[in-house]
């Protein structure tokens, strides 16, 4: 604690962004475990695993960077009066990509690849530069941007659904550029600028867009994204305005088929959410509603029934492609960190990657599955 109260102090003095507040009410949090010390690489910084004092969660900091944590956005659960309500004109819709999201940030010397959460993310941090050769240059050029993107594919470690236009490994999706002396987004026509500038791969965005006058339009996309299997939409008005989001009835299905055989290690308002969603959904989408209810069953049961034993546990198999074993073995380490139960289950170079994979172990949902099959019962 001593170590890390000195090293605060030292960012304290040298971050501005950190004076809005006295370095008292800092050490208060550390003491309190609202912050915590990080490192990676060799690299110290501090995160937030709590809210404070208006910084969001994941907010992370050192002596000479600071990384807003990624606000959250609310999902409306009508697309007519949702937009409605909480949009005006102009505004833009961005097809919202089915991932984690991964803020990117000059840290010294690197480029290091932030979670929600604010841990630095091994892989991404070992991918990024596959699929953004050019982000060097652009942090040359905005040291003090930060680059707001969505992993996404069938070979993440963290996410079992993916975009259906990633065939195969992963993509990174640059959504938004936050700059942290201003505190906002960049606005839609700059960032468009440096989306094509960098030839950075993007979501499929839209605009500008009038609630009143394109809700046909979007009600339209919602439909085709349906039928394509992708998860929703963005809306998001400029700068600072308000954000929401919507997903399609296909991303509510696809949700309760990969969470039921995992029951147990979700909040239940996870299954209950999504099912009002959905009702609500095909009320808007009446076309969709006789496809919808012959579809639910299927996909809330079919995947848990294949996976109720009393034998195995609750497992998923991830496979993961690395340029670097030592962002493995980082990742492993994050892994035992945050206390995800892991096995390795194949390990071997095919080329320049090292191709991996691994089981991940859910413990509280064994025991929710198997206490049942046993026969406990409990009162309701």
């Amino acid at each position: 604690m001593k170590e890390a109260k000195e090293f605060l102090a030292e960012c304290y003095n040298e971050n501005p962004r950190l004076k809005k507040y006295p370095l008292s009410e800092w050490e208060s949090a550390l003491e309190k475990e609202k912050l915590q010390l990080s490192s990676f690489r060799g690299k110290y910084f501090f995160r937030l695993n709590k809210e404070f004092k208006g910084f969001q969660a994941g907010t992370v900091f050192g002596k000479n960077f600071f990384v807003p944590g990624y606000p959250s956005i609310p999902r409306i659960f009508v697309l007519k009066t949702g937009i409605k309500r909480y949009l005006e004109y102009p505004f833009y819709a961005e097809e919202k990509i089915e991932g984690y999201n991964i803020r990117l940030a000059k840290v010294e010397d690197e480029i290091f690849t932030f979670t929600r959460r604010g841990f630095v993310c091994p892989f991404a941090y070992d991918r990024y530069a596959d699929f953004l050769p050019r982000l060097p240059e652009f942090f040359d050029r905005s040291p003090n941007v930060v680059v707001c993107a969505e992993l996404a594919g069938p070979e993440n470690p963290f996410v079992s659904e993916f975009p259906p236009q990633v065939k195969e490994d992963v993509c990174f999706f640059v959504f938004d550029f936050y700059d942290t002396e201003k505190g906002v987004f960049l606005a839609a026509e700059e960032k468009l600028k440096l989306l094509k500038e960098y030839d950075f791969p993007h979501p499929e965005i839209f605009g500008p867009l009038a609630p009143d006058k394109d809700y046909e339009k979007l009600r339209s996309l919602i439909f085709r994204y349906h039928r394509e299997g992708r998860e929703g939409l963005v809306f998001k008005t400029e700068g600072a305005g308000r954000r929401v989001k919507y997903v399609t009835p296909y991303s509510n299905l696809a949700d309760l088929k990969v969470v039921f055989p995992y029951l147990g290690e979700v909040d239940p308002n996870f299954v209950s959410l999504r099912l009002i969603r959905l009702l609500l959904g095909i009320h808007e989408f009446p076309e969709l509603k006789d496809e919808v209810m012959a579809e639910v069953g299927r996909y809330m049961f079919e995947e848990a029934l294949k996976s109720l034993s009393l034998d195995q546990p609750s497992y998923e198999i991830f496979r993961l492609r690395f340029r670097d074993e030592a962002n493995f073995l980082a990742l492993l380490s994050h892994f035992k960190q945050t206390r995800v139960n892991i096995e390795v289950l194949e390990k071997r170079w095919e080329g320049s990657y090292l191709r991996v994979a691994i089981k991940k172990i859910y413990p509280r949902a064994t025991q929710f599955w198997r206490s049942k099959l046993e026969g406990w019962g409990e009162v309701d």
